[in-house]
């Protein structure tokens, strides 16, 4: 309860809290007078009170009903109210976060935030809920026990041994029941990895069924046959916990009826709103017991939300927003010096040294695995390196000005993402959109409606010339690529080395590119060979005139 409060008293206040915690101790408190009156009806009615129908009684009883649907609804309405905005403000933090997070953490988090917003979310979102009802059915409860403290002392303190009892077999049980909900939120992220495996690898999947049976039988099941059983124990420990209860109240029932109020001399109308009263904070008791598991998982969940937060948190920089942008005018020189990146003890890159200066073309191959892809990831900044340095003309990169540094990358990666809008600059040059088009050859391909592309729904090589569009027009100083042209048809390759190429470096535009393409060296000012992580500079040959 302490975490879940912990972390929805920031997204609601504490002011706003407090009057839903109001209303809800007024419903509470609606539903006692409501049963109190009706107990003072019946033992008016046992003892001769009240024979014919009091107008008295039938005014007190439309105003605690007409009083109660207003408060009942107002409540109801707020938690509608409070569960949607709780559902979205929570993803909306979340995808902020990651928004400002540091690509390193982020890579190896992407399943926790995914199972973060689908079930993390949810369950908050419902213990928002929970937590009103909670406070209704208890209020409710304290104010049953003080009319029976006021009916008799002596029943009272029984009632209360037995409540307090059943408190206390709960409470035993529940850290218990607690590690099982724990272990179900690490089983919830695991599925969703091999949910994310099956969707993400669909095609594969579709052209050899085994490999979706295999993760399926392997996985899945297993992941699904350990959740269940998880549950049942948990779900069966609050249940054997709520039986409990009903047990000892029950019996209690049974005894105030048959001996105890003729032990402790009760009048049959006192017996009767106590018995009445007895069964109302049974429903009250069993209320809570029932909303306790939620309320709980809702806990698990809450220790998850605010774990993965901090973590977020920890992996931002200072300044995550560029304050400003390198404009391609501005930029003059990268030299990078003794830079290294290690991946633990397995594998590194470095030292590296290179200077990058502006209009230059550069080339970088190697064979798999050599750190290719990786140095490109440490000058771009999505990596930090592990030492050395980096200096934007003659200005050193650290972690203040990292995101002013980022902003001279255009980048398509290997595993590029084609989005559905042209974004990244503040206005579309048209005029360049409709010269690129054509220079791509993609003019009866895709068109322009504001921001918004006509389709991506093109082959592999065109969706690549059109994310590689969408770089150029962001207009940054650098156009970072990697393994660009691999999917490309001959001629297009030829057109992309000899005539695109230096046409982007007329504009200004430096170039670091990935390629294995070797009959294409020569259209480079710089080729560097990657090989077991170190960077080896190579003669640039031209080509043999025939």
């Amino acid at each position: 309860m302490k975490q879940l409060l912990r972390i929805l008293l920031p997204q609601i206040g504490r002011g706003t809290l407090l009057s839903y915690v109001l209303l809800a101790i007024f419903t509470g408190l609606c539903s006692f007078l409501f049963i109190n009156t009706v107990t003072r009806v019946i033992g008016l009615t046992i003892g001769g009170s009240i024979t014919n129908i009091s107008q008295e009684y039938f005014i007190i009883f439309a105003s605690i009903i007409v009083v109660f649907i207003w408060v009942r609804r107002t409540l109801s309405l707020a938690i509608i109210k409070l569960s949607q905005k709780l559902f979205w403000r929570f993803r909306m933090q979340i995808i902020t976060q990651v928004l400002k997070a540091n690509y390193q953490q982020l890579s190896a988090r992407k399943t926790e935030i995914q199972a973060a917003i689908v079930n993390d979310v949810n369950t908050l979102t419902n213990a928002s809920l929970t937590i009103i009802d909670f406070f209704a059915s208890f209020i409710l409860a304290l104010s049953c026990l003080i009319y029976l403290a006021s009916i008799s002392w002596q029943l009272f303190s029984i009632t209360l041994i037995v409540a307090l009892s059943g408190a206390a077999m709960y409470h035993f049980n529940s850290k218990r029941n607690l590690n099982f909900f724990g272990k179900a939120r690490k089983l919830e992220t695991e599925f969703q990895e091999n949910y994310n495996a099956i969707i993400d690898g669909f095609k594969e999947i579709y052209m050899e069924p085994r490999k979706g049976a295999v993760i399926y039988d392997t996985k899945i099941s297993t992941i699904a046959g350990s959740a269940y059983h998880n549950n049942l124990t948990a779900f069966t420990g609050y249940l054997n916990n709520q039986i409990t209860g009903q047990v000892l109240f029950y019996s209690l029932l049974a005894s105030v009826l048959l001996f105890l109020a003729a032990a402790f001399q009760l009048k049959p109308g006192d017996m009767v709103s106590f018995v009445f009263t007895l069964l109302y904070l049974l429903g009250a008791i069993e209320k809570i017991m029932m909303l306790l598991p939620g309320i709980m998982n809702a806990g698990v969940a809450a220790d998850h939300l605010m774990a993965l937060k901090k973590e977020l948190e920890e992996s931002n920089f200072d300044h995550p927003i560029p304050q400003q942008y390198i404009s391609r005018d501005e930029f003059q020189q990268i030299t990078i010096s003794n830079l290294e990146y290690n991946y633990g003890k397995s594998f590194g890159i470095g030292p590296v040294n290179i200077n990058i200066s502006k209009g230059d073309v550069i080339f970088i191959y190697g064979g798999n695995g050599s750190g290719k892809t990786t140095l490109i990831h440490t000058i771009l900044g999505l990596r930090l390196p592990s030492a050395g340095g980096i200096r934007l003309n003659r200005t050193l990169v650290d972690k203040d000005n990292y995101p002013e540094y980022r902003t001279l990358f255009a980048v398509v990666f290997s595993d590029f993402y084609l989005f559905n809008q042209v974004m990244g600059a503040d206005e579309i040059d048209t005029e360049k959109w409709d010269y690129y088009v054509r220079l791509f050859e993609l003019e009866n391909k895709v068109s322009i409606n504001g921001n918004n592309l006509s389709t991506t729904d093109l082959s592999t090589g065109q969706r690549k010339r059109l994310a590689l569009i969408m770089a150029l027009l962001e207009k940054k100083p650098i156009l970072a690529i990697d393994e660009w042209a691999a999917d490309q048809d001959p001629y297009f390759r030829k057109k992309f080395y000899t005539e695109i190429i230096p046409l982007l470096k007329e504009e200004g535009i430096t170039i670091i590119a990935i390629t294995h393409d070797d009959k294409y060296y020569h259209c480079a000012d710089k080729l560097y060979k990657m090989n077991d992580g170190k960077l080896i500079e190579e003669q640039v040959d031209q080509p043999a005139l025939i």
